[in-house]
Parts: C-alpha cells; sequence; structure tokens
C-alpha cells in the first residue's frame, strides 16, 4: 500500500471541504472495501479524508414528519440492532444483519455500502484488464471468463454486479441519499442515485468529486405498507449474495394491490428496479401465482452471460420468497 496523508473531518461540511482542497483524496468512512483496493494498488490515492470522528453522521433519528434520518456512519450492525430500526424499518434491519460477518458490520457503514465498488476479481486485480479501470472491455464478458458472480441485466459493456444488501430494501422504500459538498446539500432520490458503467469509471453512484453522502432518509408512510426481503447465497455468513429481492406493496380494500415496488441486487452493476414486475403485479391479490407472473415479466429482459443462466431462475425465486415474507409479516 502506498503511504497516504490521513485527515480526521469532524463534520460532512468539513469532509467535503477537504475534498474540495485536495488532489487524489478519498472519502475514508468504516475503510472496509477503500483499504482492500488500496491494498491492491487498485487505488493510490495521497489523502485520505476520514469521516471516523464526525459523529452528528452516527445517529438514527425519527423526524418530526414521521421519516426516518440515517446518519452515513451508522454501520450496518446498529442498523441490525438499533429497536427503532427492528420497530419501523424490520426488512432493513434483516437485510443488514445478513450482510458479511459480524467483525464487519461491526465497521461497514449504510453509506460505504452503499458507494463500495464492484467485488469483481478482473476490477479488483490490477493485473487484470477491466472496462472500470479504463481497459477497452469487461474481461468478464470474454471466452473464459469467471461469470458466476456477474450481472444478467445491463451487462453489455460491464457484467458486474452490485453487492449491496441494503440497497434493494432502501430502492424498495422510496428513500432519498442526502449529499454534501463544499456549497452545501441536495437531496437526491434512490433510483436517480446510480451511474451506468463507463470506460474509467469506478464507482456507480452519480457522487462527484468533493461530494460526500451525509445520511439516507427514508419517508413517513400514511397507508399500511408490506415490506420483504429475501436473498440466496451460496453460503449463510461471509459471503455476498448471487441473488437479493425486496419489494413493498400496498392493498386497496379489496385486498388488491394497489401501489408496489421491487428491487433486486447482485443482478446489475447498480441496484435493480423492477419496474416490469411491479407493472404485472398491479391489481393482483398477493400469491405465489402473481409472484410467478411478476417474476416472468421481469426476467423476460434479462441477458445472462453462459456462466450466469442459472440467476434468471433465483431472481424469480428471490421475488417469491420476498413477496411471501412481506405477505407474512402482515
Amino acid at each position: 500500500m502506498k503511504a497516504f496523508q490521513f485527515i480526521r473531518a469532524r463534520t460532512s461540511t468539513e469532509a467535503a471541504e477537504h475534498l474540495a482542497d485536495q488532489k487524489n483524496a478519498r472519502l475514508h468512512g468504516g475503510g472496509c472495501d477503500l483499504l482492500d483496493r488500496m491494498k491492491e494498488r487498485v487505488e493510490e490515492p495521497d489523502v485520505l479524508v476520514s469521516l471516523c470522528d464526525a459523529q452528528d453522521l452516527g445517529a438514527i433519528r425519527i423526524e418530526e414528519d414521521g421519516g426516518i434520518w440515517i446518519g452515513a456512519r451508522v454501520t450496518l450492525a446498529q442498523l441490525a440492532e438499533n429497536d427503532a430500526c427492528k420497530r419501523f424499518l424490520p426488512t432493513l434491519s434483516e437485510a443488514a444483519g445478513h450482510a458479511a460477518s459480524p467483525q464487519l458490520r461491526h465497521r461497514a457503514t449504510i453509506a460505504g455500502n452503499l458507494a463500495q465498488h464492484t467485488r469483481c476479481g478482473y476490477y479488483r486485480h490490477a493485473s487484470f484488464p477491466c472496462l472500470k479501470r479504463g481497459g477497452d472491455s469487461c474481461p468478464v464478458r470474454a471466452a473464459g471468463g469467471v461469470q458466476d458472480t456477474a450481472g444478467i441485466f445491463g451487462n453489455a459493456a460491464c457484467a458486474s454486479a452490485h453487492p449491496s444488501s441494503v440497497a434493494p430494501v432502501l430502492g424498495a422504500l422510496d428513500a432519498e441519499v442526502v449529499v454534501r459538498d463544499a456549497k452545501g446539500v441536495r437531496f437526491v432520490p434512490f433510483e436517480d442515485f446510480w451511474a451506468q458503467p463507463a470506460p474509467g469509471r469506478a464507482t456507480d453512484t452519480i457522487l462527484k468529486d468533493g461530494e460526500v453522502i451525509e445520511a439516507v432518509r427514508l419517508p413517513a408512510r400514511d397507508s399500511k405498507q408490506f415490506v420483504g426481503y429475501a436473498e440466496i447465497r451460496q453460503r449463510k455468513a461471509f459471503d455476498w449474495a448471487l441473488v437479493s429481492c425486496a419489494v413493498r406493496y400496498e392493498t386497496d380494500g379489496d385486498g388488491k394491490i394497489s401501489t408496489s415496488r421491487a428491487w433486486f441486487g447482485s443482478l446489475a452493476p447498480t441496484p435493480l428496479r423492477a419496474a416490469k414486475a411491479e407493472a404485472a403485479l398491479a391489481g393482483q391479490v398477493c400469491t405465489d401465482a402473481a409472484a410467478a407472473k411478476a417474476g416472468a415479466a421481469f426476467l423476460a429482459d434479462a441477458t445472462p452471460l453462459e456462466g450466469t443462466t442459472f440467476k434468471v431462475q433465483l431472481a424469480k425465486v428471490a421475488l417469491k420468497r420476498a413477496l411471501a415474507a412481506a405477505r407474512e409479516r402482515a
């Protein structure tokens, strides 16, 4: 690992100012992802601006309008164990509690989990060419490429798959990402927070140089909602999901789905909203048959590689299980 300067920021504003002033600087939260990349020399920043001392970013609070504010430094362990989260956001607590291992959950932050880079082995080893690191093409797509964890949507240029466990839940709950720079703050709808792969662009978010995730905000809900989460992985611990899915739906007076959200993780370079699944669920009673219909509508557009055809069926199963979990949680 290359030597670097370490700056401790006390607030998100101070961190944004340091990032704007420094050249070749990176933001440091829990460091679970960033330090791995630095050790492999995939990234070699001259300066790390740390949020470790930014106490204002470590809180979970319920706002006056009933919305929930989750500071950027809140760890996955806090999300899994916090009483307010378990009461008002049980699905988010569940997803956070499944992630990684207990040791990592106590270090990894919600902001870092969203902003983490792909876990693709080609990206994470500097000896391999990679589109995200400025290469001409994606080696996963080449003959003989390792494809078992690759994406099956949006994979024409880059076949990486976003690994966040909490992102599908935040998407299903219509979260906003609070982004701060040296000039001020803006609220970014969750669906607009993501950027598609491009040569030389390592991040999967729309964050620009000098911008900091300050918090994630979840809106208040006036009507009863059903929320569920499911993931399928090779191992039960210390592994990333092959497919994850979160759903939220509301029903009318006849018990039929009036509005819904369905989001997937590990299927595309960014967390993926399944709009066609939502459309197929509209006006249906939440049954396994309705789930199968929605899954078929969504997966009809999948473009799996030779080594990821199995993910099509896994995604259908994950959606079915997430809807069943939502139905049973009521």
